[in-house]
């Protein structure tokens, strides 16, 4: 089922709706290829990025093949400008991935609700536990991670993806995000 979100991208005036609708076919191509342009271009990754990308994102298919993950894109006119998806780690245990907003559209609280709808996914699932790896640099999806209850449970700083940086471990226990979202 599709929900549509009806602030505009940045607060201007309203446009096409942005929906929200669980993945099918051939979208998680598209995450793919727009998490590779998007940290290829901002943050310099190497294509050992893609190697991680895919690898994650075929046993997560494999998974959901199996009724143990979800993922969502929000689109526009056919555009795809966010997705979100949870896989499934463990009997308990849920993995937040491929959180991305496309730039032009932050700030109109997309963030938001694609968030609202992987945590409503884990809530229906015998998920107790979410977790998510990020990296220090992406301070607004570090915010809307907090403002959603993770909090930050891991830090280590090693050379991934062609460039040091400092990766996170992000977890929640659901508890306590139903009294957040």
């Amino acid at each position: 089922m599709s929900k549509r979100v009806h602030e505009a991208p940045g607060g201007h005036s309203p446009g096409p709706e942005i929906v929200v609708r669980t993945a099918i076919p051939g979208d998680l191509g598209i995450v793919s290829s727009r998490h590779m342009e998007f940290y290829g271009r901002e943050y310099g990754f190497d294509l050992s990025f893609e190697t991680y990308l895919f690898e994650g994102m075929t046993r997560f298919l494999k998974n959901r093949e199996r009724g143990l993950g979800q993922a969502w894109v929000a689109e526009r006119s056919g555009n795809v400008l966010g997705s979100i998806a949870i896989d499934h780690s463990d009997e308990d245990t849920g993995q937040l991935r491929w959180f991305l907003v496309e730039p032009e559209c932050r700030g109109a609280g997309l963030g938001m609700r694609l968030m609202k709808e992987a945590m409503g996914f884990c809530a229906s699932r015998p998920y107790r536990r979410v977790f998510l790896w990020t990296f220090s640099d992406l301070l607004a999806a570090r915010h809307i991670y907090g403002k959603a209850g993770f909090r930050l449970a891991e830090e280590v700083r090693h050379v991934i993806w062609g460039r040091e940086l400092t990766e996170e471990m992000w977890e929640i226990f659901l508890h306590d995000a139903q009294a957040r979202l």
